[in-house]
């Protein structure tokens, strides 16, 4: 016996085709981008840093994570990032970040007067700066307004509608700039560079999408024949 009639399954597969034309697109955003560059010394600091030293940063950023301030020239964006590493590079300086723990985001920010994304991130179990405890990392990436302008409309917008974009491309800032702070507030000087286009780190629910997605197409192109 035929349970499902051929004329039924016809509509069955156009109604579900026709959904996933709505569910596709939905699917193929990625709202968690990782972004990565490197630090570089440019100036001896002691022993502990030399110049040509180099340092390795990534960290991952959830762009719809939204703002938490009012104010119309500083958004506030510190729960969307995750996952910030700085790893020693190259170089002869003694200063290596691997015996501590990054456990905190003391500060994501933008500012729209300036076109401007700061993080700033803490931790411990770090070796001491010039004989002072280490106290925080500080990353600044700067646009000029012609290339992105940010626009603040208060508290609400997530870091995607601030900015302009999703998925921002963090080494397009026409300029950057890097710190390692200890508790006085002194460290080497250095110079940051980014690497290309965010990578786009697929959520759960896109791993789960996958095979919804291919039989979506299945479907639709059995309804083409």
């Amino acid at each position: 016996m035929d349970l499902f009639p051929r004329m039924h399954l016809s509509k069955l597969s156009a109604t579900f085709s026709a959904a996933c034309l709505f569910l596709v697109p939905a699917l193929s955003h990625a709202a968690s981008i990782s972004v990565s560059g490197q630090l570089t010394v440019s100036a001896n600091y002691g022993s502990e840093f030399k110049t040509g030293d180099t340092f390795n940063f990534s960290f991952t950023l959830d762009d719809t994570t939204t703002d938490s301030r009012f104010e119309t020239f500083a958004g506030q964006f510190s729960p969307g990032v995750s996952g910030f590493s700085l790893v020693k590079g190259s170089g002869a300086g003694t200063w290596n970040p691997s015996t501590g723990v990054f456990a905190a985001v003391n500060n994501f920010a933008t500012n729209a007067n300036g076109e401007s994304v700061t993080l700033q991130v803490g931790g411990s179990g770090f070796p001491q700066i010039a004989a002072s405890n280490f106290r925080d990392v500080v990353l600044s990436f700067n646009w000029n307004s012609v290339v992105r302008d940010f626009v603040d409309t208060g508290s609400g917008q997530t870091f995607a509608e601030q900015v302009g974009t999703s998925g921002l491309d963090f080494s397009t800032a026409n300029s950057f700039s890097a710190e390692l702070r200890n508790a006085s507030f002194a460290g080497p000087q250095m110079t940051m560079s980014v690497t290309g286009a965010p990578t786009a780190v697929p959520e759960p629910t896109s791993y789960a999408a996958g095979p919804l997605a291919l039989l979506c197409a299945i479907l639709y192109r059995r309804r083409r024949r």
